[in-house]
């Protein structure tokens, strides 16, 4: 009996060594494949310059957690993701002694402690953010999106942090899906933005002078992996903004201008704005509008359409364009059909809508004793 006792108990003794065993096999196993890991990750975002172009503001993420699962789109289900920390901070480097100092910290996000299934590439849920300085503060804003049916959780921490005076920022539930971007990337003719990097978490922080010249202000360890050869020329400009921020601030900069310019010779703010963007136009700046213009005419010359508007029209405001035009014939107005309405029981305001909305740009208006050729102008 005491034989089959000790029998029994180095039976299940062994088993247990076998049952550990293949259970260590097959973790090391999985690990080596990469179908399950414990991973780490760290990311610049939203990199934006600070008053004096010396100094770059940006927000870091750091996370790690485990992984298991395939997670290859369009062929495996979504990998499982648990995050043991996930934490956000808003951070000030040096861009020539490379100095880093963190103006302010957030421990934990909402995927902290929890499981999440998403695909290799965004693997722990990627992440948008915005960074501003606003006269001497910060204003900052990130925003995750955390699968779950029917539709995401969409959290967003967002705030203001100023030298003396810490952000009262919390993770909230919201609504909007995005952090969208800010113009301040760009700062006495040097631009820095964020390369890609693992999972989607940016892996540098690079500046790029006016003469294409690269810097990389702060990397973590994967970038030299990624770019052994240096920032290839075709991420450059894919993450490049200049042309647009540049465009946007000549825009910007001749509007106010010209309104100032309109607004001396006696125009008020409404009218200044709205011949500033005539001028716009005119200097290319702008694409330029279609116009209307009249002709008196004492026949249909081209059998065109023609439209009966009875005089009363234009004075209860209808027709506002075609009004314009027939008092100055052969001026160039602004034209919409916003102003074709019915009126009472009187259709020619929607059938004018519908004529010119399908593409005819000529047609015959005639009101009192008069007949007008009507022709829209269309500038390239």
């Amino acid at each position: 009996m005491l034989e089959q006792d000790i029998s029994m108990k180095l039976a299940y003794r062994i088993i247990a060594v076998l049952i550990i065993g293949g259970s260590l096999v097959l973790a090391a196993g999985a690990y080596a494949l990469g179908i399950a890991s414990y991973e780490r990750y760290s990311g610049y975002f939203a990199p934006v310059w600070d008053e004096a172009g010396k100094a770059i503001y940006y927000l870091q993420r750091d996370t790690s957690g485990f992984i298991w699962g395939m997670g290859w789109e369009h062929f495996t289900p979504p990998a499982s993701s648990y995050i043991t920390s996930d934490d956000f901070s808003l951070r000030r480097i040096d861009v020539q002694s490379g100095e880093v100092e963190i103006l302010q910290a957030w421990p934990g996000s909402p995927l902290s402690g929890r499981t999440t299934k998403h695909y290799r590439g965004r693997i722990f849920n990627g992440a948008s953010a915005r960074v501003e300085r606003d006269n001497g503060a910060v204003k900052f804003t990130v925003v995750l999106q955390i699968p779950k049916v029917p539709r995401s959780d969409i959290w967003a921490l967002s705030g203001t942090w100023r030298p003396d005076v810490p952000a009262a920022a919390s993770w909230q539930q919201t609504t909007y899906s995005s952090a969208g971007i800010s113009n301040q990337t760009l700062q006495n003719g040097v631009e820095v933005f964020w390369v890609r990097g693992r999972e989607s978490f940016p892996s540098a922080i690079v500046t790029v002078d006016s003469n294409g010249k690269q810097r990389v202000v702060l990397h973590n360890d994967d970038f030299d992996d990624i770019y052994p050869d240096g920032i290839p020329q075709r991420h450059i400009d894919e993450r490049s903004r200049r042309a647009s921020i540049e465009r946007s601030r000549l825009l910007k900069k001749t509007r106010a201008e010209l309104i100032a310019k309109h607004m001396a010779a006696g125009l008020r703010e409404g009218e200044a704005r709205l011949k500033s963007t005539e001028d716009m136009e005119e200097l290319g700046l702008l694409p330029k509008r279609p116009r209307l213009v009249a002709k008196t005419v004492s026949e249909n010359p081209d059998n065109l359409k023609v439209f009966d508007i009875p005089p009363d029209y234009f004075t209860v405001g209808l027709f506002t364009d075609i009004a314009a035009a027939i008092a100055d014939p052969g001026k160039l107005v602004d034209t919409s059909t916003g102003g074709y309405l019915k009126y009472y029981d009187d259709d020619v305001g929607p059938r004018l809508r519908a004529w010119r909305e399908a593409g005819n740009d000529r047609f015959i208006v005639r009101t009192g004793s008069k007949t007008y050729l009507l022709e829209v102008r269309r500038f390239k």
